[in-house]
């Protein structure tokens, strides 16, 4: 939310007009902080039951799942927005080390199949897509 428009709000002003862009971070903020984060915190739930240390992080503009194995980085699972004529999407950006050697992969890919907007993409759309991303990363 944005904290001149409270202010505005709170003291009878007019709200300021926002820009297409600035909803679109407004409203990313928030999936970003009620959908993705309390997500990443099951994945690392569970990640730690396996000896995996996870790190999370949300910028308001991406949110990131790190794990690593005895200090080895294995995936970055980051979540982003792209910016369409339309609108935009939210899609997933992974890293990981090549399986056998020293290589870092960057892909990307959907958080759903066909077209979707933000209020589309669900919990297990992103557990899905990590579980995906993780298990690639395995069978190299």
């Amino acid at each position: 939310m944005d904290w001149k428009n409270d202010l505005s709000g709170m003291f009878g002003g007019e709200k300021m007009r926002l820009s297409r862009a600035q909803k679109e971070g407004v409203e990313f903020g928030v999936f970003l902080e009620r959908v993705v984060m309390p997500t990443y915190m099951k994945v690392v739930e569970e990640l730690t039951k396996y000896g995996r240390e996870v790190v999370t992080r949300n910028t308001g503009v991406a949110a990131s799942l790190t794990v690593r194995n005895e200090g080895s980085e294995e995936i970055t699972f980051q979540i982003l927005k792209r910016s369409l004529p339309v609108g935009y999407v939210p899609f997933a950006e992974i890293r990981a080390r090549e399986r056998r050697g020293l290589r870092v992969l960057k892909t990307e890919t959907n958080l759903r199949e066909g077209a979707h907007s933000l209020g589309d993409v669900t919990e297990s759309d992103i557990l899905n897509t990590f579980m995906k991303c993780y298990r690639a990363v395995f069978e190299g």
